[in-house]
């Protein structure tokens, strides 16, 4: 049982437990209630600058040095050790049950760098934002507000302990958190237009949030705020839980952290307020609920609800799915009896303990850095041996994965002096990647150069609409790299999807995306891509577009994740399917093959779906696709001798 202190308001409690409820809504996805739960965050960042200038605000009179080891001692004790525990589990369970893939090496970096507080910072690197659909697959996304929280706790205490010093002889120190505040607002609001990815992540546009709450805590420990009506309590009260609301329901992530975030801020501070002002016996109805004893209980669970809320969410989404009702059911009893046992069986006991590395500075310390070191170790030891301990059947990473092997066969290779000293260079998107197995193969067969440029979804010559403006820059670099290293002869592989997924979208659907006017954007950008290399004087190889489907084979292929709904859809198309939704494609390949006598078209399609109906497995059983459009590792192996053949056919005919 808790005791209260003078310092200590129950409501306070409350307001945590408000906001853990609306992050953890809002990622469940549950009826879409709370559309702009996410600022369930913004409502923490305040609480946590009130109530970190608050324990500051005790301490103040001891020495610079006392006063730093006690808060960063009280720090550690009370966030790192159920932090830990959280990151090794869902490192653990990453690997048990998560499909590797290119979603992989994202999730691995964001869960490493959570060790040492810069998971932010490793998202903001990211062209992925918080709000696009694969973050709801990585398991450490949540973080990242640690992660900011724990690089304010790196300079606020300073500032804080400046002004604690010379509040009273200084006007100067009162008006270095404000400045610094509206400083970091301007950031935000200029970042969010020009770079989100920062102002979302990073602590220079979030600081303002922090420091609007200590800035209340100042004006309220120095009485140059009171508030002796109830009236205005109440009024300031429910003013308050209003704007929290409203964001929670209307915020939008593309205008986020600015404008809406001052929203959630301004609702968090006029709740503070009438919460921790009012004269002794106050107490609205409201009040009265924020400190109910069920409501501060959660309040008290929210640093470990939300730590584990957001991974059991994910690891969910990559096994039975979050659409099923028994899931539903069971999700918030999971992950509140996860909270409860961190909370009274790690955070408690750790920052309650009378042990010696508990109570003195320098002890904790020592033992934090080894336990971090340790078990950052450990996780990263999880990444490198996945292969080892995965119980999913793509642990055959040879099987499955087109990105790390080379031949295990022998490689036979062909001596043929037209071929010598060529090069073939690739370029496309996520799509000319998932080539490189069968690159490796033909590299080593032919005895030749393979230079690789990839950018995910940066189609080069889409066939379907024109090349993707906001890959225009990227483009232009590799075509150059290409003209000034390319000899005659050459050739440039142009590797991409050119056919429209189908997950989520009816085959109508999908055709209805092929306009007259995105052909014609189409032909007029592939003209000019071609063109360009005619003039470089190298031959030029594009690939039909190959089979695709609604369902990724990797998130259906074992017991514990077949029963996703995702999944649903099957692994099987229609060929006659496929080839209404690339017919337009094949079109304006033949008649850029005509127009272009250095254009050479090789089309997989027939070799990965010989019959009627194209599976995702091949008759033995060996996946031909990763997901549901790039190929396996397998499938590479299957098209490498094809395509092994038409390169000889053009240096052989050139």
């Amino acid at each position: 049982m808790r005791k209260a202190s003078p310092a200590y308001l129950p409501a306070i409690d409350g307001l945590r437990a408000i906001a853990v409820i609306a992050v953890i809504l809002f990622h469940a996805d549950f009826l879409n209630v709370l559309p702009g739960g996410f600022t369930g965050v913004d409502l923490f960042f305040v609480i946590s600058g009130y109530v970190i200038s608050q324990s500051l605000c005790d301490r103040g009179h001891s020495g610079f040095v006392d006063y730093l080891k006690a808060f960063y001692r009280r720090r550690l004790l009370r966030i790192l050790p159920a932090l830990l525990v959280v990151l090794v589990a869902t490192f653990l369970v990453s690997a048990l049950f998560v499909p590797q893939s290119w979603l992989s090496e994202q999730s691995n970096r964001t869960g490493l760098a959570a060790f040492f507080g810069v998971s932010n910072i490793v998202l903001a690197w990211n062209p992925d934002t918080y709000f696009t659909p694969g973050a709801e697959l990585n398991p450490f996304l949540h973080t990242w507000s640690l992660g900011v929280e724990e690089q304010f706790y790196v300079v606020f205490p300073v500032l804080y302990f400046l002004w604690l010093r010379y509040k009273k002889h200084s006007a100067l120190v009162w008006a270095v958190l404000p400045v610094l505040a509206i400083a970091s607002l301007v950031v935000s609001a200029m970042e969010t237009k020009a770079d989100q990815l920062s102002a979302f992540y990073l602590l220079p546009g979030r600081f303002w949030e922090m420091a609007a709450g200590a800035m209340l805590f100042q004006m309220i420990d120095t009485r140059r705020a009171s508030l002796r009506s109830r009236a205005t309590a109440s009024l300031l009260l429910a003013s308050g839980l209003a704007l929290v609301l409203a964001g929670f329901v209307y915020a939008e992530g593309q205008d986020f952290p600015f404008p809406w975030a001052m929203v959630t801020v301004l609702g968090a501070v006029l709740m503070i307020a009438a919460l921790a002002l009012p004269a002794d016996g106050y107490g609205s109805p409201l009040q009265r609920l924020l400190q109910a004893s069920w409501v501060t209980y959660i309040g008290r669970l929210s640093f470990s609800l939300y730590l584990w809320h957001w991974p059991v969410a994910v690891f969910l989404r990559w096994t039975t799915g979050t659409e099923l009702l028994v899931v539903q059911l069971l999700y918030p009893v999971v992950v509140l009896a996860l909270a409860a046992a961190s909370y009274h069986w790690i955070e408690i006991p750790v920052r309650t303990g009378k042990s010696a590395w508990q109570r003195h500075a320098w002890s904790t310390f020592a033992v934090s850095f080894i336990a971090v070191g340790l078990l950052w170790w450990s996780a990263f030891w999880v990444t490198d041996n996945t292969e080892q301990l995965s119980l999913s059947q793509t642990r055959d990473t040879y099987t499955w994965y087109a990105y790390r092997h080379y031949p295990r066969e022998d490689v036979v290779k062909i001596e043929d002096p037209r071929v010598n000293g060529r090069q073939l260079f690739v370029i496309g998107d996520s799509h000319a990647a998932a080539y490189r197995t069968l690159l490796n193969s033909v590299s080593l067969t032919l005895g030749i150069k393979v230079v690789e440029y990839e950018q995910g979804g940066c189609a080069v010559v889409s066939l379907m609409a024109a090349d993707p403006p906001d890959c225009a820059q990227r483009q232009e670099a590799d075509l150059r790299d290409i003209e000034s290293r390319a000899r005659p002869g050459d050739i440039v592989f142009l590797a991409s999807l050119r056919m429209p997924e189908l997950q989520d979208v009816a085959f109508d659907q999908a055709l209805s995306l092929l306009t007259p006017e995105s052909y014609a954007a189409a032909l007029a950008s592939a003209e000019l891509t071609l063109a360009r290399l005619a003039a470089a004087s190298v031959r030029v190889l594009i690939d039909a577009p190959k089979p695709l489907f609604k369902a990724p084979a990797a998130r259906c292929s074992d017991w514990f994740n077949r029963m996703n709904p995702i999944c649903a859809e099957g692994l099987t198309v229609e060929s006659r399917q496929l080839e209404r939704l690339r017919a337009s494609q094949m079109q304006l390949l033949d008649l850029l093959q005509r127009e272009h006598s250095s254009l050479t078209v090789w089309d997989p399609f027939p070799l990965l779906c010989p019959g009627p109906v194209c599976s995702a497995y091949d008759t033995n059983g060996q996946p031909l696709f990763f997901d549901s459009n790039h190929l396996s590792g397998h499938g590479n192996r299957v098209l490498e001798p094809s395509f092994t053949e038409v390169l000889l056919n053009i240096w052989r005919n050139s």
